[in-house]
């Protein structure tokens, strides 16, 4: 196999990709939908004799870089109970959260994540995510369930009574 730089493919909504040989030309239809949440590489035999490996991108959701501070907090936990975290990236689909502890976390789990999205917001927001994976210690990549994307979270600077 050649050591050049694999092509990466976003799987369509068909859960297909049309992959087409570098070498010939030629362009064929897989079906990926086996390989979700399985593989996200595979190896493509060509009929030219020219094997090659592809990377394949599942998600629909593009993801944006970011480095906003949040927390987030399981369903049943207070406010007061919040874990701090930074969101390294997100999308209209989701979040990635990075954090600095491990935590009893695991794949299904539901947060709420609260983060201010922009320096200019008065206000934080919440989301709920159910977590799709978790890296101990460091990661939780958590796709959005809720269904009011701006909820609004406490105010800040506001004064006690």
């Amino acid at each position: 196999m050649d050591t050049e730089k694999k092509q990466k493919y976003f799987v369509s909504r068909k859960n297909s990709i049309d992959i087409k040989c570098l070498a010939c030309g030629k362009v064929r239809t897989v079906s990926v939908e086996s390989l979700k949440n399985k593989r996200h590489s595979i190896t493509i035999n060509c009929p030219c004799t020219k094997t090659f490996e592809v990377d394949l991108e599942f998600r629909h959701d593009y993801r944006q870089k970011s480095n906003l501070i949040g927390s987030f907090r399981a369903l049943s936990s207070p406010k007061e109970r919040a874990r701090h975290c930074v969101i390294a990236d997100h999308s209209s689909g989701g979040l990635l959260l990075q954090m600095a502890e491990e935590l009893p976390i695991k794949q299904d789990d539901r947060l709420i994540v609260s983060y201010r999205p922009d320096s200019s917001s008065p206000r934080d927001i919440e989301r709920i995510i159910s977590v799709r994976h978790y890296a101990p210690g460091y990661r939780i990549g958590g796709a959005f369930i809720d269904t009011n994307p701006q909820r609004e979270a406490r105010p800040l600077n506001t004064a006690t009574a």
